[in-house]
């Protein structure tokens, strides 16, 4: 893992949202738009090269390398996290939760941690659905007083670092949150989840954040998907 520091900045209460893709996209869409709509500046840049394969071009080899980025709002005190993958290795995934947690208290106290993931149930509904997680009974009252369902029935863990970033934040005593955008299909892109979220993003943290972009893309698609068991993160 390689660090490369662009710019040191110094906020108060910060935001942290926290995401990659996973089922539809969903995490890595989310975090992605947040960064454009509201102009956040490249902070940190993290690469990682994990895989277990080399990639091979006129015989030569060389390690591919994933790409993350930390990006920040000063005028909200918000830091983004985003990148174009998940990490491939579960020792991995604690590692970069724990230096993207320790390089954002960096800049200062973080106030609470928010992910984002896809959410797809056993019996699929219209796709306008947003379920959330919490890691302490304040942060489960924030997301009931916003009309986000707690997520309580079928699904019992979730995976990799959209849920793991939850849980190494309230081992830190951080305030964390999780929304999941029900999705009806978990391998192209879920433009209406993310957009079901950032619209709960905005509401919680009382700032605007424009989905026209991906509500323009959002494809209706058949509701009966087959399936053996839900599916999250």
């Amino acid at each position: 893992m390689k660090i490369k520091n662009i710019h040191d900045y110094k906020l108060k209460d910060i935001i942290l949202i926290s995401s990659l893709p996973d089922m539809g996209k969903v995490g890595g869409i989310v975090t992605q738009h947040i960064i454009k709509k509201l102009d956040a500046k490249k902070a940190t840049q993290i690469f990682l090269a994990d895989k277990p394969w080399v990639n091979l071009k006129e015989g030569l080899v060389d390690l591919p390398t994933d790409e993350y980025l930390l990006a920040v709002d000063e005028k909200n005190s918000i830091v983004i996290f985003t990148g174009e993958n998940q990490p491939q290795e579960p020792g991995t995934v604690f590692k970069i939760a724990n230096k993207v947690l320790d390089s954002v208290a960096q800049m200062g106290n973080i106030k609470m941690v928010i992910s984002a993931g896809g959410y797809l149930p056993s019996k699929s509904g219209n796709g306008d659905a947003v379920f959330g997680v919490a890691t302490n009974s304040s942060s489960m009252d924030l997301l009931k007083s916003n009309n986000v369902k707690p997520l309580v029935s079928e699904v019992k863990s979730i995976t990799w670092f959209n849920g793991v970033i939850l849980g190494i934040s309230k081992s830190k005593n951080i305030d964390g949150i999780g929304l999941f955008g029900e999705i009806v299909d978990a391998e192209s892109p879920q433009y209406k989840a993310a957009s079901n979220i950032l619209k709960v993003i905005g509401k919680i943290l009382k700032i605007e954040i424009g989905t026209k972009e991906l509500d323009e893309k959002v494809v209706e698609q058949p509701t009966e998907i087959n399936k053996d068991s839900p599916g999250i993160g």
